[in-house]
């Protein structure tokens, strides 16, 4: 176990992580590489706070797409099977565009997470 990340948490120093979705750039070795940090995470504090933020195409990467509901309801669910406790999802217009995506994604994940 990495000693730095235990001794910040000991000390009480704010903590808060963030993950960027753009999936459409990922690779399955990412994929693995991100469980495995939240694995670690965990491993740490399993109520260190995780957002995952909605990656939006701007100037030269508008060639790319970002992630939608689904995908990042995918993320989400993941990371909560891992055993995170703390997950936030942003960047929420990004991927819920409509009312129904909306109200899909507050029933699924809930208020607090958003």
């Amino acid at each position: 176990m990495p000693e730095l990340p235990l001794e910040i948490w000991k000390d009480r120093i704010e903590n808060e992580l963030k993950s960027l979705e753009h999936l459409n750039v990922l690779e399955e070795n990412s994929i693995i590489r991100k469980e495995n940090s939240v694995e670690l995470i965990v491993n740490i504090n399993e109520n260190i706070p995780f957002h995952i933020l909605a990656f939006f195409p701007q100037y030269k990467l508008k060639t790319f797409r970002s992630p939608n509901l689904d995908e990042i309801l995918e993320t989400y669910e993941t990371i909560k099977e891992i055993g995170l406790k703390n997950v936030k999802i942003g960047n929420i217009g990004v991927f819920a565009k409509t009312d129904e995506e909306m109200k899909r994604l507050i029933q699924i994940v809930g208020p607090e997470a958003i």
